[in-house]
């Protein structure tokens, strides 16, 4: 399942009881008021970063909550956050999230496009609760974000997941994390599995990821498992798309220098649809790597590798009458094997205490099961950049770029830009001011759009 929609909204408006005349006035002194703080009041340390910390999304075009795969959720310690609370063993982080935007397309379409403005408020709470000297840790974490649009409340949706992480870290090098929650989020618009319907479409999924590791001085070993249960609530989803998915990669890597691995894996997946029996489907591939300890300016792990799809039915003639009587249910025909280049990265680069990047390229093969595809592969870069100017005050840019080619001979190209700038007022408050431009351009007009999108948000994590 990878930003887009922003708006604004009376009900959180910063000067709800003014004209606009008055609000553009208070916005001019509130900016100044924040100046005046960097001027009379600095903060020693590094600004608040909001993409970073990955808390919220306020954008409601890309599951804004959801834990992508493969990812552990973390305690929130660190610069641009609060001490937290204590009661007793137990660390306690709250946190509230507020954004007013507006977008010029809210439907991400090509033509009669609308405008809307949105609140979103995302409230969460983690408990961290250390044990075995520190080397073991148990993290709670819950999450939500509400977004509410002015005009068009169809697209008014609620998401939250609550998960569960348990961290052992044993002497020798050998590490055990175990993870498990329930999510609940939708399809954003514009996205690559948007059915283009009236109300936004919704789902849920009960998630597990577990991984353990050894890490020797010479030589490691890695094994990562993941099983995610997929559930669509509403737009008649549930039928083509609600589907089980277990997977796994093993990698074994060999130290090269002190500080870089070399890596050799493989992984496989297998899925499992509910009623939609023509898209299962096991998938399997082998990939080569490095591995950059986070010891020097780069750091970070790129895989590439080659990968295959396999189906576990043949595809069906859509001109026979079992293929008429599928399409008739709004159930795929299946498709024929798929391969593709395999790509996974995430890099770091610092070259200055005050500058840094983050790469991540992508590349792999994904089913989709809406208008009337089966498969897409999907290739491209997520590029991150920061300057921070002083301990309370950043730049921040981000671009991405991904190809989706479907096996329905469709085929996007899909750009965003996202840049603005960040302040911290202390150390466990800050805004945040973003314009965005996201276009995508396809041989098929009706999935063409482009859109513009203001949002100023406020995130405190005490």
């Amino acid at each position: 399942m990878n930003n887009c929609v922003w708006p604004k909204t009376r009900a959180l408006c910063l000067f709800p009881f003014c004209t606009m005349r008055e609000r553009k006035w208070g916005l001019v002194l509130f900016l100044t008021c924040l100046v005046a703080c960097e001027v009379f009041s600095p903060v020693r340390v590094e600004a608040q970063s909001f993409s970073d910390m990955g808390l919220f999304y306020f954008t409601g075009s890309h599951r804004p909550i959801q834990n992508r795969n493969g990812l552990f959720r973390e305690y929130l310690a660190g610069n641009g956050m609060g001490d937290g609370l204590k009661a007793g063993p137990v660390q306690l982080h709250p946190f509230l999230g507020v954004s007013e935007v507006f977008t010029d397309n809210v439907f991400k379409r090509d033509t009669n496009t609308k405008s809307d403005f949105l609140t979103t408020i995302a409230p969460g709470i983690q408990a961290f609760m250390p044990f075995g000297g520190g080397k073991h840790s148990v993290l709670l974490d819950y999450r939500a974000a509400q977004f509410l649009y002015k005009k068009f409340t169809d697209n008014n949706a609620l998401a939250q997941d609550a998960l569960g992480h348990v961290s052992l870290n044993y002497p020798g090098g050998l590490a055990v994390d175990l993870q498990g929650g329930h999510l609940e989020g939708f399809d954003p618009r514009g996205s690559e599995v948007d059915t283009q319907q009236k109300d936004i479409t919704k789902w849920n999924v009960n998630q597990f990821l577990g991984q353990i590791e050894f890490t020797g001085q010479k030589a490691g070993i890695r094994l990562r498992t993941y099983f995610d249960d997929l559930n669509y609530t509403n737009n008649g989803q549930a039928a083509p798309r609600d589907r089980t998915r277990a997977g796994a990669n093993l990698s074994v890597s060999v130290s090269v220098t002190h500080s870089t691995r070399a890596l050799i894996g493989v992984r496989m997946v297998n899925n499992d649809y509910n009623t939609n029996t023509q898209q299962n489907s096991f998938g399997y591939g082998a990939y080569t790597g490095f591995s950059i300890a986070p010891t020097r300016q780069l750091s970070g792990e790129l895989n590439v590798g080659y990968q295959v799809l396999n189906f576990d039915h043949a595809a069906i003639d859509e001109n026979s009458a079992r293929g008429q009587a599928l399409l008739a249910k709004g159930l795929s025909l299946g498709s024929a094997q798929r391969t593709f280049f395999y790509m996974r990265g995430n890099l770091d680069w610092n070259p200055t205490s005050r500058l840094s990047f983050r790469l991540r390229p992508f590349s792999t093969i994904n089913q989709s099961a809406v208008q009337n595809t089966s498969t897409y592969k999907r290739i491209g870069v997520d590029l991150y950049g920061k300057q921070s100017f002083t301990d309370r005050f950043a730049l921040r840019g981000n671009f991405y770029y991904a190809n989706d080619n479907f096996d329905t001979n469709r085929t996007d190209d899909r750009f965003r830009l996202r840049i603005g700038p960040e302040y911290r007022t202390v150390k466990w408050l800050g805004f945040r001011l973003d314009y965005i431009f996201e276009k995508r351009t396809s041989n098929i007009d009706n999935f063409d759009f482009n859109s513009n999108t203001i949002m100023l948000s406020i995130q405190g994590i005490i």
